[in-house]
């Protein structure tokens, strides 16, 4: 019985100075910084864009210019997916040959619409990347217009060579893009 009656001492004096080992003070300490925890979790913060638009005043001539560029983005892009028939053949023809070029020149043409609107500053290495594009391009369309028939492989995969530098330009020129729009809370 002693022993019994030695444990129960034991355990109710653990119990009872573990109940007062806090005071009301640290009580509420406790629970005021659980409170802050669980506040500071529930906010989202914000994303980039949106820290970006209260950072910066959104300019109308920035807007509307980012809207020409992804429109012209998304033309160009479709246009030279149009052109992958012809380096996905073995056997290339004049006829696809011409078609090509006919995309070529539409993309010329969308070009030069494209340089004439006013770029504001921060778009400028975005011009800079569009113009190498334009290089890469016009490169493209000097290969295939020397192609003449018949046309060998060898030409083919020499035209292709330039056709997938333009299209990886085309997507520095897309990232680019994004990058500028992001970091001016466009898009």
């Amino acid at each position: 019985m002693n022993k019994k009656n030695l444990f129960l001492l034991v355990g109710a004096s653990i119990l009872l100075t573990s109940c007062g080992a806090d005071s009301e003070a640290d009580i509420a300490n406790d629970v005021e910084a659980q409170q802050l925890n669980t506040e500071r979790l529930g906010l989202e913060p914000p994303n980039i864009k949106g820290q970006n638009q209260e950072r910066l005043p959104q300019d109308e001539r920035q807007t509307k210019y980012a809207n020409e560029a992804g429109f012209y983005l998304a033309e160009t892009a479709s246009l030279l997916e149009n052109m992958t028939t012809l380096f996905q053949q073995n056997q290339a023809n004049q006829e696809s040959l011409n078609a090509t070029i006919s995309t070529l020149d539409q993309i010329r043409r969308k070009s030069e619409e494209f340089i004439k609107l006013e770029r504001p500053e921060p778009f400028d290495g975005f011009h800079n990347v569009h113009l190498s594009t334009l290089v890469e391009l016009d490169a493209l369309r000097r290969i295939l217009e020397d192609m003449k028939e018949p046309i060998h492989p060898l030409q083919v995969t020499n035209a292709r060579v330039y056709y997938e530098n333009s299209v990886m330009s085309h997507k520095l020129m897309e990232r680019e893009f994004l990058s500028v729009t992001e970091e001016l809370g466009i898009y």
